[in-house]
């Protein structure tokens, strides 16, 4: 399957239900926005064949996301010009809806192996510069595939794994009742937007065909095995399931650059913090839009670290500082906070002679509990990068993790072949299908 044949078969705009009220037409972006990347940001949810009818299955979903798009209204507007706000205009989000000439199992058979046969599956042709885009891709089988791209500018990935939620139980309950406090707004009232000068972090436009993506599963077994590898004397706790993982990639990572440079090079592992929950402001706890900071692990070329205690000691460190530092932060503190540590990420960034591996984890969100009323995904996906980095999912029996990484080619053979790596990871092969079933 050298490339999916997909056919468009409806492309609309899907609007609020109910039209947005006036005094909430314009909504202020925050500090957090304002320094977010100008992207979309990618996820898949693979749903089996199910006895309810695609034609059912589809219209549930158009009128569940109208609903949805009444409490996230920012979703169904556009950028203003001076891109600080958002005009709430319920101009409406682009909904596609496919037909794949393929049966789920064959593709799924296929997809890990072939990561870009993910990015079909995903709406890329938007004219219309929505916030939030929408494929439905429907198998010869009855299987389905949603694709969804949200602009990073509005959402994270809290903002983003609440919106599925919510709109998955307005789906399955056909009820807007009982829905999570939800408010936009708030935190840009508390951290508006700043005059900024100098270079801003832009993701790459142009997809370098020297970047190949690759899939690789830690087991709960492997997992352990790694927590357990760190040095019981040393003066932190026992790493996480996700600081573990990302610490031996890095570590792979620094033994590549180092074996192809012939010397050591100064090292960042680049990350996201999400910041609900870090402070003593309840009213922080579910705030929607952009809501994290982006931290620096560095090691310094002349460092020695050869062991993955060393790795899992910087990048363990960085999040309890944040973690300390932010316990009692009142808005100017964490202001502030928030402004060094962009100026770090930017002046890493523009370093030269240094390897930059930027790196995020969606680990935790509650993706595979996303029934819009057909059952729970068998899988949830990223696709593929155009940039050098490193993605955490988990599995969907929830004490695994994927690890999504997107290197240069001739990198990412190394990479393939470590023996740390071909130790802790297991068969990629996907074992969604359960047997017996024929799809």
């Amino acid at each position: 399957m050298a490339k999916l044949d997909i056919q468009i078969q409806k492309k609309k705009m899907i609007k609020p239900s109910t039209p947005t009220l006036n005094h909430l037409r314009t909504l202020k972006l925050s500090y957090f926005d304002q320094g977010a990347p100008r992207m979309y940001v990618p996820i898949l949810f693979h749903y089996l064949p199910s006895s309810v009818g695609i034609t059912e299955r589809c219209d549930k979903l158009q009128k569940s996301l109208a609903e949805m798009l009444t409490m996230f209204y920012p979703l169904a507007g556009r950028f203003s010009e001076d891109e600080f706000s958002i005009l709430c205009n319920d101009e409406g989000v682009e909904y596609v809806e496919t037909k794949v000439n393929t049966d789920l199992a064959e593709f799924l058979h296929q997809g890990p192996k072939n990561i870009e046969l993910l990015d079909d599956l995903l709406p890329t042709d938007l004219p219309s510069s929505p916030l939030l885009g929408i494929q439905v891709n429907v198998f010869n089988c009855g299987g389905l595939v949603m694709g969804i791209q949200i602009s990073h500018i509005l959402a994270d990935g809290f903002t983003l794994g609440t919106f599925v939620k919510e709109w998955a139980r307005i789906s399955l309950t056909g009820m807007t009742k009982g829905c999570l406090p939800i408010s936009f707004g708030g935190l840009s009232s508390l951290f508006p937007t700043r005059v900024q000068s100098g270079p801003q972090f832009a993701a790459p436009s142009n997809r370098d065909p020297n970047i190949v993506t690759k899939r690789f599963v830690f087991d709960a077994l492997a997992i352990a095995k790694l927590r357990n590898r760190t040095n019981s004397s040393a003066t932190f706790r026992r790493p996480t399931r996700v600081v573990a993982v990302m610490s031996l990639i890095w570590k792979v990572l620094v033994g590549i650059s180092l074996a192809k440079h012939g010397h050591a090079r100064d090292s960042h592992l680049l990350f996201p913090i999400n910041l609900r929950g870090k402070s003593n402001l309840p009213s922080l706890e579910h705030a929607l839009g952009n809501f994290y900071v982006t931290v620096v692990a560095a090691l310094e070329a002349n460092k020695s670290r050869k062991e993955l205690t060393d790795f899992v000691s910087v990048v363990g460190g960085k999040t309890r500082d944040i973690a300390a530092g932010f316990s009692n932060a009142n808005i100017d503190d964490i202001t502030s906070a928030c402004v060094t540590y962009g100026t770090e990420v930017l002046s890493k960034l523009g370093q030269k002679d240094v390897d930059n591996y930027p790196s995020t984890s969606w680990c935790g969100f509650p993706w595979y509990g996303a029934d819009f009323g057909w059952g729970k995904p068998c899988w949830v996906s990223s696709v593929s990068k155009n940039y050098e980095g490193i993605s955490l999912l988990d599995t969907k029996n929830g004490d695994g993790i994927e690890a999504w990484v997107s290197l240069k080619e001739d990198d990412m053979a190394e990479f393939e072949r470590d023996p740390e790596i071909l130790s802790s990871t297991s068969n990629r092969k996907l074992h969604l299908i359960p047997q017996g079933i024929d799809i």
